[in-house]
C-alpha cells in the first residue's frame, strides 16, 4: 500500500503569509476608526469650546446687567418712566395725544373714475398720501 500522506493545498507559508495579511488590513480599519473617531470628538469638543467661550460672555453681560438693575440709578430710572414718579418739586409732564377718527371710504358711484380718466386722479392722490407721508404733516 501506499503511503497516503496528506498534504496541505498550500504550503505554510502561503497560509502564514495571508494570516499576517489579514490581521493587518483589520488593524489598519480599526485605526482608522478610531482615527476618524478621534478628528469627529475633536471638532466636537471645538464646538462646545466655542460655546462655552459664547456662554461665558454672555453670563458676563447678564453679571454687569445685574449689578446695574440692583443700583438706585435703575430704581429711579423706572420709577420715573414707568410709575410716572417725580421728585419733590418737579412737575410732571404726560403729553397725550390725540388720534384722528378712522373713516372707513366707501364707494360711491361719483367716486369711481371713468375709463378715460383712470389713472390721473388716482395717481395725484396717491403722490400726494406719499409727499405728506414723507415730510411728515398728517394734516
Amino acid at each position: 500500500m501506499k503511503d497516503k500522506t496528506r498534504r496541505l493545498p498550500l504550503p505554510p507559508t502561503d497560509i502564514i503569509t495571508v494570516l499576517v495579511s489579514m490581521g493587518a488590513v483589520f488593524f489598519i480599519l480599526a485605526f482608522g476608526g478610531k482615527a476618524l473617531e478621534a478628528y469627529r470628538l475633536q471638532r466636537h469638543n471645538a464646538m462646545l469650546d466655542t460655546e462655552i467661550a459664547a456662554l461665558e460672555e454672555e453670563q458676563e453681560q447678564l453679571q454687569e446687567r445685574l449689578e446695574y438693575v440692583k443700583s438706585p440709578e435703575y430704581a429711579e430710572k423706572v420709577a420715573r418712566e414707568q410709575y410716572r414718579w417725580a421728585k419733590p418739586g418737579e412737575n410732571l409732564i404726560i403729553p397725550i395725544f390725540r388720534r384722528r377718527p378712522v373713516v372707513a371710504a366707501t364707494p360711491t358711484a361719483s367716486s369711481q373714475p371713468e375709463a378715460g380718466t383712470r389713472g390721473s386722479a388716482q395717481a395725484a392722490s396717491h403722490w400726494l398720501d406719499w409727499l405728506n407721508l414723507l415730510t411728515g404733516s398728517f394734516d
